[in-house]
């Protein structure tokens, strides 16, 4: 388990971070001076306890480490405080430039797995965003990327100037007694045995708790965007109840976790005292036996001291970077699954539409559940085609096909005699306008909302577009075209959402259009308006429109009638009526409703 994990890791580092190697480079750069600067410490107090030494015996010169000089005792009194102060300011501007440059390299890293991560799922599977709750995904954009980031961090960071900081120290310990510096390092890596597997425990505890989490985001999004149904249905104690347990589930991994990652530093802590015991008592002998000195054991101390921290930061590391490695295991999981719908290599860019739509023995099925079952009928280039029949009959699943969100299970689609899975989607797709009945806004201007259906429009087409679609009601807002729709297009009612839908569609000019209940949310006076500008907008162009409102099909040039996945009754209006079957008593339903 362990292999194929730090392969993940080093192919995070190739793929997002080894770009950024400059940063790094720099980086460690400023890690080994503070590693120099902090090692320094043991030198300094080693000197100092020296000289205190030797001004209490009445010796007249100290003798400085590694320079190998001796300087008078009077010289002392500046001198070393001078040292401290310096090596602390070299490894204060260290530090605060290693976390800057370090800082930048990871950020940017990131940016490019967010930029990559949200590509894959915009541009992927569309069955792969409705098989997940929002939640979820929103989870490894915020979540996931926090851990991710404090792992890619910690291990730039405390990795290197640990590491160094370590290795410094254990050089001036070496340097003071060889034997002593031997005994804690016998010591220190005993620890490291029970706090590598605490981090492959804490690795999956974290991948269950980050599950959870995105489980949670999608909890408490459905509740607060089903606030009125909650309301209106007295289901107030109905989502607290839920929102409890799922706090209640969240606080339980967040326990889990915690409990492995605070069992680090105790054994730690015990470690160290083990050790320092030892030192105590080893110096204390061989400075009874006049083989050290008290400058050598202080020397010594002080350098266990500087390295203890960076010991204990590293045992954490592991924790931490375990964590991360949750994290990036679910990115990959997004960034490696492979399209079910896919562009074929040699797929064709499809130029000058007629607009020919036809469905050969179509079959699909959502999961397990069939929903087209031998699917037959054509639209001809130019005709108004109208689906009718009962919810769940297939009717929005063929708008779905058309606009290759998913392939079908057998049969073919075709688009003038092709195989649209011969062509390129985004080739497909820019053939065709979709207006469905929840009309989905972006939280921009109602500006920008309709110029998404052709990104160069002018103004003038833009405003011609909300003539089109009766969307007079612009003009008396605040702002106008400036307005922001909000979020989903919250700051609207439902029938601007989709005039404003309309517009857009209508911008786009394709040469097939797709209505799905495009004026269910419109007044009888703005869908008379509407319908005359969709009649007008259809002539010339293919246009399917799926409607249980039946006086909206009544012109179609032919109604297929669906039932169970298939069509049961073709014809216009006039010929379906006189045959008095399913399409008439639709209609006999709805008049005497």
């Amino acid at each position: 388990m362990a292999k194929p994990n730090k392969r993940l890791l080093r192919r995070f580092a190739s793929d997002w971070m080894a770009e950024h190697w400059r940063l790094f480079a720099l980086g460690a750069l400023f890690s080994a001076i503070t590693a120099i600067a902090v090692a320094s410490y043991g030198l300094m107090v080693k000197t100092g306890l020296d000289w205190l030494s030797a001004t209490e015996y009445g010796q007249s010169d100290v003798k400085i480490p590694l320079l190998n000089i001796v300087v008078p005792s009077g010289k002392m009194i500046w001198l070393l405080p001078c040292a401290v102060i310096g090596f602390a300011t070299i490894r204060s501007i260290s530090l605060y430039v290693q976390t800057i440059l370090n800082n930048s390299a990871v950020q940017k890293g990131l940016v490019s797995v967010q930029d990559a991560l949200f590509s894959r799922l915009i541009e992927g599977d569309y069955k792969r965003l409705t098989a997940a709750a929002s939640g979820e995904f929103v989870s490894q954009f915020i979540n996931d990327m926090n851990l991710v980031r404090e792992a890619a961090l910690r291990i730039a960071t405390n990795l290197i100037k640990g590491v160094l900081t370590v290795l410094a120290c254990v050089i001036t310990m070496f340097w003071y007694d060889w034997a002593l510096a031997l005994m804690v390092l016998v010591v220190y890596p005993i620890a490291f045995a029970p706090v590598v597997e605490i981090g492959n425990r804490l690795r999956k505890v974290s991948k269950a708790a980050q599950q959870q989490t995105g489980e949670m985001t999608a909890l408490l999004n459905e509740g607060f965007q089903g606030g009125r149904t909650s309301k209106a249905f007295n289901l107030e104690e109905y989502q607290n109840a839920r929102a409890h347990a799922g706090f209640m589930e969240r606080a339980r991994l967040y326990l889990k976790v915690l409990r492995s990652k605070a069992l680090v530093d105790p054994l730690l802590e015990i470690v160290g005292g083990a050790a320092l015991a030892g030192v105590f008592a080893f110096t204390g002998w061989r400075i009874m036996n006049g083989e050290a000195t008290v400058g050598d054991f202080g020397g010594f101390i002080a350098a266990i001291g500087a390295a203890s921290p960076e010991v204990r930061a590293l045992g954490t590391l592991n924790a931490v970077a375990n964590e991360g490695l949750a994290a990036i295991e679910r990115i990959y999981a997004v960034l490696d699954a492979p399209d079910e719908v896919a562009d074929k290599p040699n797929a064709k860019t499809i130029v000058d539409v007629k607009g020919g739509l036809k469905f050969e023995n179509v079959s699909f099925s959502y999961g397990d559940q069939s929903v087209l079952n031998g699917l037959n009928f054509s639209a001809k280039p130019g005709e108004t085609i109208a689906l009718v029949g009962p919810s769940g009959a297939g009717k929005s699943t063929v708008f779905n096909l058309a606009l290759r969100f998913f392939d079908v299970s057998d049969g073919n689609v075709k688009l003038d005699g092709a195989d649209i899975r011969d062509l390129q989607r985004q080739s497909l797709r820019n053939q065709m306008s979709l207006v469905s009945q929840d009309a989905f806004l972006f939280d921009d201007t109602i500006r920008t909302n309709i110029a998404l259906g052709k990104m160069d429009a002018t103004e003038a087409e833009i405003l011609a577009a909300m003539d089109a679609a009766a969307c007079e009601f612009v003009h008396d807002l605040p702002e106008g075209l400036d307005t922001q729709a909000g979020e989903g297009g919250r700051n609207l009612s439902g029938g601007q959402r989709q005039r404003i839908a309309i517009a857009r569609a209508i911008l786009k000019n394709s040469p097939i259009l797709l209505l799905d209940e495009a004026t269910s949310a419109l007044d009888a006076a703005s869908e008379a308006k509407v319908q005359k500008a969709l009649e007008n907008l259809s002539k010339g162009r293919t246009t399917l429109i799926i409607a249980h409102r039946l006086s909206t099909v009544r012109s179609a040039d032919k109604i297929f009638v669906f039932d169970q996945g298939q069509v049961v009754e073709e014809g216009n209006h006039e010929t379906l009526m006189q045959n008095d079957s399913a399409y008439a008593d639709l209609v006999k339903l709805q008049v005497s409703n």
